[in-house]
């Protein structure tokens, strides 16, 4: 019996670290650069096209969010779904129910004085909180694009 309860303490001690290692390293990456938001948005798709993802979905957040409330003031706010298809097809081979993740998210935000952040979701840490070892090879892969493009910008 002392054993067992060895063992559960043992794999909860685990567990609590496992979960406090992956909220202590960001789910993202990103920069904020000089220039128009439609100039840093024609040019993040650019980058991404180059590192073969194309945008699936473009979502201009401001203006659905400003369609349901008027008390809404955001700046323009785009979220791009972007994929490749080689990669999310060796996802969903590894994981079925990957699609939850897809496409991968990029933010493009207009923080004023001339300046947009554009924000990268970082594939490499939430691949890892799912615990399938068959995603970290691709998913660091499209990590590595997504750095790739987002020094370019």
């Amino acid at each position: 019996m002392k054993t067992i309860n060895i063992l559960f303490l043992l794999t909860a001690l685990l567990a609590g670290q496992v979960i406090t290692a992956q909220q202590a390293q960001p789910y993202y990456f990103g920069k904020t650069v000089e220039g128009s938001f439609e100039d840093v948005t024609a040019k993040v798709k650019q980058e991404l096209k180059n590192q073969g993802f194309g945008v699936i979905t473009e979502i201009d957040m401001d203006a659905k969010l400003k369609e349901k409330s008027d008390d809404v003031t955001l700046p323009p706010y785009k979220i791009l779904g972007v994929c490749n298809p080689g990669f999310a097809w060796k996802t969903i081979q590894a994981e079925e129910n990957i699609g939850l993740f897809l496409p991968c998210k990029v933010l493009v935000k207009d923080v004023g004085d001339g300046k947009t952040e554009v924000v990268m979701v970082d594939p490499s840490v939430l691949m890892r909180m799912l615990g399938n070892e068959k995603l970290y090879d691709v998913a660091a892969k499209v990590t590595e694009k997504f750095k790739a493009a987002l020094d370019k910008i």
